[in-house]
């Protein structure tokens, strides 16, 4: 009975170091995180994108905005890793009153056009002046 027993303790402390050692190593400070440099290793600028609105078109209570963002450098862009750009979109109705709507560019591969739309919400009642719509890429 004696020899169970000490067989009992010794598997429990072999797994008890055997888990020890992993959870040791899962989360050593020499993470890749800590390591990592984006491939390309350069920041974007404003100038690397152009923007276009291609569409607008009001519907009930909205404006639906298609756009297209072109990554004219020779690097591909992934949000995060060369910077955060949002495309801000601002629009006045005929009061005056403005309103707007921002959506992140996420990624787009080097000489590529990515297209996408968003919806400009405005109140019930409230007369959108399309001509005072604009759209801006900008650095966080």
């Amino acid at each position: 009975m004696k020899k169970l027993s000490f067989l009992k303790s010794t598997f429990s402390l072999v797994l008890v170091l055997t888990m020890s050692i992993l959870l040791v190593n899962c989360s050593s400070s020499s993470d890749d995180d800590e390591d990592y440099v984006p491939s390309t290793g350069n920041a974007f600028n404003l100038a690397d994108f152009t923007l276009t609105v291609t569409s607008k078109k009001l519907v009930a209570d909205w404006l639906q905005i298609d756009y297209t963002i072109k990554n004219t450098s020779k690097i591909s862009y992934t949000k995060g890793e060369q910077g955060n750009f949002t495309v801000k979109f601002t629009a006045k109705t005929t009061d005056g009153e403005i309103f707007q709507r921002t959506t992140y560019v996420q990624y787009v591969e080097a000489g590529v056009t990515y297209t996408d739309d968003v919806h400009l919400n405005y109140p019930v009642g409230k007369t959108l002046d399309l001509s005072t719509l604009t759209a801006v890429i900008v650095k966080d």
